[in-house]
């Protein structure tokens, strides 16, 4: 039997599990989406050994594609060998691998997404029924979990780079990029930005705006948030990062072709606790000037100490149980 198993289940879900990697005095054993190449280039320094199990259905689809990948999931979780403790990320991903694990004896716990404030995600809210405990990043989320929430402070990497005061607007939106905002983005007289695409193809606005920099991924995103002097994002963990780790004056944009994902109630409320701008999804906008006089008023982040580290003390703690 081996320690700890982290289920990292793609983009925000695997900065969870890479944060925790981070600060843990050995290397975990991880699982990630079958596939996900940039799940497997945040870890594979981290990690001891990795698994690889097909993710259900991407923030678009619905439970009819979960369905279908259903006994390849199944296969791929039950070859995985048994561990004392676990720890899911959230999504849809972790359900199964870490069902199985519950099934193995081992001990469950799950991460809330930090953008639950009003809602429970449905991956955790599963997973909270035979976890012993769920990980939340705010004391706002108690609510939530009443019973086995766990406030341990947002859960974020070490900081790898001084903060410094940039001269480039970042927009950075995730692994699956924000197509509406980017073209109301493209639109505005601005003379330095630097726009993270995500599956969204950046040679669609290169032309557009030959002095701004786009790119698709970097697994280095944090050089370019530590360097910015104002981050544009969604409802995602990159805000939370930006805020807690290189205290940067945000903007969320919510998003709301994330069906699956967190209300526009919980994502303003998110903001709030960050003390970062909301904006409404760009489709319900008047006019591009909404996004550029929130650039010109953006709020100034709140102050939050690291909750990395009190986690996995809890997490240490565990393992030495018998």
């Amino acid at each position: 039997m081996s320690e700890l198993l982290i289920i990292a289940s793609g983009g925000g879900h695997t900065g969870f599990g890479r944060a925790i990697a981070e600060y843990l005095p050995f290397k975990p054993d991880f699982v990630i989406p079958e596939n996900d190449k940039n799940s497997e280039e945040m870890i594979k320094n981290l990690a001891r050994k990795i698994y690889y199990v097909k993710k259900g259905k991407e923030p678009n689809e619905g439970n009819i594609q979960f369905l279908k990948n259903i006994f390849k999931i199944l296969s791929q979780s039950g070859k995985i060998e048994k561990y004392r403790v676990v720890i899911a990320t959230g999504s849809n991903h972790s359900i199964i691998p870490s069902f199985v694990q519950y099934l193995k004896r081992a001990r469950i716990y799950g991460i809330e997404s930090q953008d639950r404030i009003v809602t429970r995600g449905k991956a955790i809210r599963l997973i909270s029924y035979f976890s012993k405990g769920i990980f939340l990043h705010w004391k706002e989320q108690k609510k939530l979990y009443p019973k086995k929430g766990i406030v341990v402070g947002p859960i974020v990497e070490k900081p790898k780079y001084k903060a410094e005061n940039g001269d480039y607007i970042l927009v950075t939106t995730g692994s699956q990029g924000f197509k509406e905002l980017f073209n109301r983005l493209i639109n505005l007289d601005l003379e330095n930005v630097v726009v993270q695409t995500g599956k969204i193809d950046p040679n669609i606005y290169k032309d557009k705006k030959p002095n701004w920099k786009f790119f698709s991924f970097d697994p280095d995103i944090e050089k370019w948030i530590a360097k910015a002097k104002l981050i544009i994002t969604h409802q995602g963990k990159t805000a939370m990062e930006a805020v807690v780790m290189y205290k940067k004056p945000s903007i969320i944009v919510y998003n709301k072709s994330w069906i699956y994902a967190a209300t526009k109630e919980d994502s303003r409320l998110y903001a709030e606790i960050l003390g970062a701008t909301f904006l409404d999804d760009p489709s319900t906008w008047d006019s591009d000037e909404v996004l550029l006089k929130a650039i010109e008023k953006a709020n100034k982040p709140k102050d939050y100490e690291i909750g990395t580290q009190k986690l996995v003390d809890l997490i240490l703690s565990e393992l030495t149980r018998k």
